[in-house]
């Protein structure tokens, strides 16, 4: 919503529910913001902040009844308090532009400091654990029901091999893999979106448009690869590498449930781990081996710092030739 809208006729008395409606008003309209992006806030608005403040004017959602919401999302998370503040200072800024209060409490507010978090990469034993019961997952004698494709199983091998979000392992097309190159190459050009929790569909630039990158494949994901594309016709290059019996693209949610289930099969089901640790143990080999900067390329971060803090986890072996320089403290007497 822009220059004439609802937001124009609110004042500081005015219901809070009805300034979040006119701020999200303002949202769906930005053409800035991804589909993705706008449902998020939509879910983020209707689950962590209107439950909250659903009975406040504008003018009661004070600095100090905001530390008490964001105290109680805290003791949930530091991930819902985050994204419980982020809301909520957008939308106080919506008002603070719209001239409905004078300054945005939310800014006022304490200071939310992220808790020490060291990212952790899959063991060698914990991939060849999933490995082998994705390979081995509902293909035995006395399965009940229909067997499995090997998708999912395929879909880890190229996830291994490319460190990518589970979004853009599942919006790779025939056309953005080169298997004549040396070595072979996929194009990161996309990535599949969910709206509104149903309709799926294929976005023309990965989570940001600084992500688009070619990686170099190992010959596992190659493979896997080849495979994939002996299923497609050839002359349709827009088709996905992955997809449902229908031909459409595969939701991450789905793909997330069965992996579930693979974890379990496995005996790793307690552990915690989604498709996104392939990203960091693929970060984590990449950062020790060839250092941050090839780990940020890969991974499509603009900046090392992303990828140090959230995906490579830290390497505390200092390097061996350090005792060769040390030696020299103590010649021989």
């Amino acid at each position: 919503m822009r220059a004439g809208g609802a937001g124009d006729s609110l004042n500081a008395s005015s219901p809070f529910p009805l300034l979040a409606a006119a701020w999200l008003e303002d949202v769906k309209l930005d053409v800035d913001r991804t589909q993705g992006t706008k449902d998020t806030y939509q879910r983020s608005l209707r689950v962590l902040v209107l439950p909250f403040f659903d009975n406040f004017t504008v003018r009661e959602v004070t600095v100090g009844r905001i530390e008490k919401f964001l105290k109680v999302q805290r003791e949930k998370s530091f991930t819902r308090a985050k994204h419980s503040k982020t809301i909520l200072n957008m939308i106080m800024a919506f008002a603070v532009r719209r001239e409905i209060i004078s300054r945005n409490p939310v800014k006022e507010t304490s200071r939310m400091r992220t808790p020490p978090h060291t990212p952790k990469a899959l063991t060698p034993e914990q991939i060849a654990a999933i490995r082998l019961a994705a390979r081995e997952w509902r293909t035995g004698e006395g399965t009940h029901g229909p067997k499995s494709d090997g998708q999912v199983r395929d879909i880890i091998e190229v996830m291994l091999g490319k460190a990518t979000r589970i979004g853009e392992a599942l919006a790779i097309r025939q056309c953005d893999v080169d298997l004549a190159a040396d070595p072979p190459r996929v194009s990161i050009t996309g990535t599949l979106v969910v709206h509104n929790g149903a309709s799926v569909f294929r976005q023309e630039h990965p989570k940001t448009h600084e992500s688009n990158r070619v990686i170099a494949l190992p010959q596992f994901a190659a493979d896997v690869i080849r495979g994939r594309l002996e299923l497609i016709d050839p002359e349709d290059e827009e088709h996905l590498l992955f997809f449902t019996r229908n031909g459409t693209p595969l939701t991450p949610y789905n793909v997330r449930r069965t992996f579930r289930a693979i974890l379990r099969n496995a005996g790793l089901g307690g552990m915690d781990i989604t498709p996104h640790a392939f990203r960091r143990t693929g970060a984590t080999l990449l950062a020790h081996e060839l250092g941050m900067q090839t780990a940020a390329d890969v991974l499509g971060h603009t900046s090392t710092s992303t990828t140090k803090a959230h995906y490579a986890e830290p390497d505390h072996t200092v390097k061996s030739e350090t005792a060769t320089v040390l030696q020299r403290l103590a010649p021989p007497l």
